[in-house]
């Protein structure tokens, strides 16, 4: 099963938490955008049973995948 992943991208001086490309919070700090995608990616997981994981793209362009769930 393919992995569902959950986006923290730069946005600005902030960060955005995305689900299939659709902005679902904004947080000042990047520690904090992280925080609430591992909490969705968790809660995707244990109530549907699909693979998830949280992907972070940095300010330089790089994409780090910073966890994973199933």
């Amino acid at each position: 099963m393919e992995r569902t992943l959950i986006a923290v991208e730069p946005d600005g001086p902030a960060w955005q938490v995305q689900i299939n490309q659709y902005a679902v919070a904004r947080h000042v700090a990047r520690a904090a955008a992280i925080e609430q995608a591992k909490q969705l990616a968790r809660d995707c997981h244990a109530s549907i049973g699909v693979p998830t994981g949280v992907r972070v793209r940095m300010r330089c362009g790089d994409k780090v995948l910073v966890g994973a769930c199933g």
